[in-house]
């Protein structure tokens, strides 16, 4: 079967303003939660904190409002469309100059370096339960985004709280070398909204009479997986990008459609 024209790309510009637009509204509450969070585990207890200054105790509700609803219609399209430090990595992934290591290296080893994501999804709770007491006192500037306060949060806080640091820094860091790195491998929240995928009422999914399975998804794929499966974050870049228009997005036929293949043979990628 020929491949068919091309079609416009009209999803991705519209994913992009979302995300810039989703940034703008809890970047803030990132910066802060990140870097000056007096909890141990950080965006769990937005309500709860002391720092009244702070943007997540309003926003929390929402988000979680917003995360729930938009996994049970459609997966994990928070993850792909609105989540800020997906839209950090995306952007991050755009230097030119480190685009040629944007795409995945790790081959055979990445179904089970996703796996990773599940025990931090376990020690994410515990530590909800154990780490989330006042360690520090929240530390107040003049701005939200002073630089001062960073530094004083760093003196200040406990050891948790710069383990936590170290890993989201390193997170977002690595996503020069690989897209979406934290997203892939380590994001608690990511691992708890692949059930997500599987229960939507919308997904993505492949027409098996098109598709060649000639492995572009998932090897062009910012997240390494295939279309439908549990870590696709339904961004639809596969919708436009595949040369068969074997994919597309719609209702879940329950009972009519063939379970997702997550382990669909992937050509090796050359150097």
């Amino acid at each position: 079967m020929a491949e068919q024209p091309r079609r416009r790309k009209v999803i991705a510009p519209i994913r992009q303003v979302v995300q810039l637009a989703a940034l703008g509204v809890t970047g803030q509450w990132l910066w802060i939660g990140s870097l000056r969070c007096p909890y141990g585990i950080p965006f769990m207890s937005c309500t709860h904190c002391p720092m009244r200054v702070c943007p997540g105790r309003w926003l929390q509700p929402w988000v979680i409002g917003f995360i729930a609803l938009s996994s049970l219609a459609a997966g994990r399209v928070f993850c792909g469309w609105a989540c800020p430090m997906g839209a950090l990595q995306d952007l991050l992934a755009r230097v030119p100059k480190l685009r040629a290591l944007s795409r995945p290296r790790f081959g055979r080893f990445d179904r089970w370096l996703k796996g990773l994501k599940y025990p931090v999804l376990a020690l994410t709770v515990w530590g909800f339960y154990a780490l989330n007491k006042r360690f520090a006192v929240p530390v107040r500037a003049h701005g939200d985004w002073s630089l001062d306060a960073v530094r004083v949060a760093w003196l200040t806080s406990d050891v948790y709280s710069h383990i936590r640091v170290i890993a989201l820094v390193a997170g977002v860091v690595l996503a020069l070398a690989l897209t979406r790195i934290w997203c892939r491998y380590l994001c608690p929240l990511g691992a708890l909204l692949t059930l997500g995928n599987k229960i939507s009422v919308w997904h993505l999914r492949r027409d098996m009479d098109k598709c060649s399975g000639c492995g572009k998804y998932p090897r062009e794929c910012r997240t390494y997986t295939t279309p439908g499966t549990s870590d696709c974050v339904v961004c639809g870049d596969c919708v436009e990008g595949c040369p068969r228009h074997a994919i597309s997005f719609g209702l879940r036929r329950r009972g009519r459609e063939k379970p997702a293949d997550e382990d669909v043979a992937i050509p090796q990628q050359t150097a």
